[in-house]
């Protein structure tokens, strides 16, 4: 019984001694909750400047180069620029040796004098109308001669029918060798689907005329055959006049047109003489500046390109900016570009181009992107070639309403609105219209003015932090309640 009443009083000392421990830790160790309402956060509405940009890296290269050459080989005279030197459009740059063309071309320039003496002498005789009236006075002494004979027949009949036939043969011939020998036909000569056909036409031409004068020949043999035996020495010598009359009569057309082809001919040779000196010069197609020169004067070239010319008056800024800033990127745009040799400089421009197709810069996609340099901006020289960084100006707006982007609400895509604090601290859902945007600020173009007060978010209130909560939920202010139709 002693021992269990022991027992007894251990416990009862040892649950004292509990109990006092922890009146003691609680009064003097353990730290009492305190338990903060969150705090709301605010921004003023102010006007600033918001600007939108994008950067890209890339060279300055001129505007155009052309690849020069000379149209026929040979051998450099001489050459007129150096690389560096600026030219204009008609500038003679270079030089062949053009002894053996221009030769060529007092040579042609001598036969084209000689065609057109031939052609007037030839033209001369056929409007003096010689030959025609000797024809005419030998066949009227002919008939003459045979009427006088007082001899007819029907041989003879026959005779003159068949020789006025050949007469009229032989003008039918002349007038198609005329059409097919016509000079302002020469240009089919050049046109690979006609030259053939006119070649033809021009030998069937030649050789019907020929045809023709024989056959006119056979009929006044003919004739004169018949008239044998009836026609003295004075009708022979009278048929022979008549003869040559039509032979040169005939003689005639052909050596005028013979002429007239001569001529051309002898142009023809001219021109391609003339085009063949201009050929040894080189001359500047456009203004621009010399980038290279391939040889030197005693060197020879060929058709391959000899001299390059640039256009640097109006370079480019060919740069790459990434796939993610395609939305900055527009013709019109402006640009500032720095060059990395030239730092303390930023020339202005603007894009002119945007490629239709990304391309790959260091394993990269990117946007290829071309922009205008305004080279009076800076009192340098700039060489194409040179590496530049460039800043896109994808919007600005100066003066600007601005709020911190954590204050818009966005109710529907495209449609936002912000929490604005009346002077009773009550909060107003109020819609606005958003202009530019970027990481720090929005643009507020309608719905706010300048001094208003907008929540930006909730934070949760601490001894030690004024962070913002990552909740960011606006508090049940009557306010709130009121527009969203609540007690």
């Amino acid at each position: 019984m002693r021992k269990r009443r022991t027992w007894f009083i251990l416990i009862s000392v040892l649950l004292l001694a509990a109990g006092g421990g922890y009146v003691a830790y609680a009064r003097y160790f353990a730290v009492a909750e305190v338990v903060q309402e969150p705090t709301l956060q605010t921004a003023t509405v102010y006007q600033g400047d918001i600007v939108l940009t994008a950067d890209g890296s890339g060279n300055l290269l001129p505007a155009s180069e052309l690849e020069l050459a000379f149209q026929a080989s040979g051998v450099l005279a001489e050459v007129l620029v150096e690389v560096g030197d600026q030219v204009q459009a008609g500038d003679v740059l270079a030089r062949l040796d053009d002894t053996e063309t221009r030769q060529a071309v007092a040579e042609a320039e001598m036969q084209v004098a000689q065609a057109e003496i031939n052609l007037a002498l030839a033209q001369n005789e056929a409007d003096a109308g010689l030959a025609q009236a000797n024809l005419d006075a030998a066949q009227a002494d002919y008939e003459k001669v045979v009427t006088l004979a007082a001899h007819t027949g029907d041989q003879l009949t026959s005779a003159r029918i068949n020789l006025e036939q050949a007469r009229t043969g032989l003008a039918d011939a002349q007038e198609a060798y005329n059409v097919a020998w016509d000079p302002a036909r020469d240009w089919e000569l050049y046109d690979r689907r006609r030259a053939t056909a006119l070649e033809n036409e021009r030998d069937a031409a030649v050789r019907n005329l020929e045809k023709a004068q024989d056959s006119l020949q056979v009929a006044q043999a003919n004739y004169n055959l018949a008239v044998i035996g009836i026609d003295d020495s004075a009708a022979q010598d009278a048929e022979i006049r008549v003869t040559n009359a039509q032979v040169a009569l005939a003689n005639e057309s052909i050596q005028l047109q013979q002429s007239q082809l001569a001529l051309a001919q002898a142009q023809l040779k001219l021109e391609s003489a003339q085009r063949t000196l201009e050929q040894t010069t080189l001359i500047a197609p456009a203004d621009g500046t010399v980038m290279d020169i391939a040889a030197a004067a005693g060197e020879s070239v060929g058709g391959g390109p000899f001299i390059t010319l640039a256009d640097l008056a109006t370079p480019l800024v060919r740069f790459w900016v990434e796939e993610t800033d395609l939305s900055s990127v527009a013709a019109g745009n402006p640009v500032n570009v720095v060059f990395e040799a030239l730092p303390d400089y930023t020339f202005s421009g603007e894009i002119v181009r945007v490629d239709p197709a990304l391309v790959t810069v260091e394993n990269t996609p990117a946007v290829q992107v071309w922009a205008s340099v305004d080279l009076t901006s800076q009192p340098v020289n700039l060489l194409s070639g040179m590496t530049a960084e460039v800043e896109i100006v994808a919007g600005e707006a100066k003066g600007a309403l601005l709020v911190p982007v954590q204050a818009l609400r966005e109710l529907t895509p495209g449609q936002y609105a912000v929490f604005v604090v009346k002077p009773d601290g009550e909060l107003e859902l109020r819609p606005v219209e958003v202009g530019l945007r970027d990481f720090v600020n929005a643009e507020i173009l309608s719905g706010l003015e300048l001094g208003d007060i907008v929540s930006t978010g909730m934070v949760e209130g601490s001894d030690s932090s004024n962070e913002p909560s990552t909740g960011g939920t606006e508090p049940p202010a009557p306010g709130i309640m009121r527009f969203l139709g609540g007690g």
